[in-house]
């Protein structure tokens, strides 16, 4: 068999370790640095991103926070303008209702008693 030829078979694994070895040299000294270094900003990217998102999400939560005790307030605000604009409202048109009942139809209510009786007295007497 050629592979097992024994003039050959020292020189096949003296360039196999030789190839292999200065492979393994070369990444060694230029290119597992170099992946070391971006494998590094990686994780300072990804620690730096995760601590900003959790200053996003507390800063997230505490503007939700605000936002629902403004609203809350401004809810309790409009209900008791709106309380007191219909109490109001109601006290007005109570006061104006016995101002009128007093004044203006106890005149209105004199003349229709008083056509009333006209017309009864025309229909018994005639």
């Amino acid at each position: 068999m050629p592979q097992f030829d024994k003039i050959t078979f020292f020189n096949q694994i003296f360039w196999l370790i030789l190839i292999f070895s200065s492979f393994y040299f070369i990444l060694l000294k230029n290119f597992l640095p170099k992946i070391g270094s971006v494998l590094k900003a990686r994780n300072k990217k990804l620690l730096k991103s995760n601590s900003l998102a959790e200053q996003f999400k507390s800063e997230e939560l505490s503007v939700l926070a605000d936002s629902n005790r403004v609203f809350v307030g401004t809810a309790a605000l409009c209900r008791t303008n709106l309380f007191n604009g219909v109490d109001k409202s109601n006290n007005w048109l109570d006061s104006s209702q016995k101002t009128l009942l007093v004044s203006d139809l106890k005149n209105t209510q004199e003349e229709y008693f008083k056509s009333f009786g006209k017309i009864s007295a025309k229909r018994y007497l005639f």
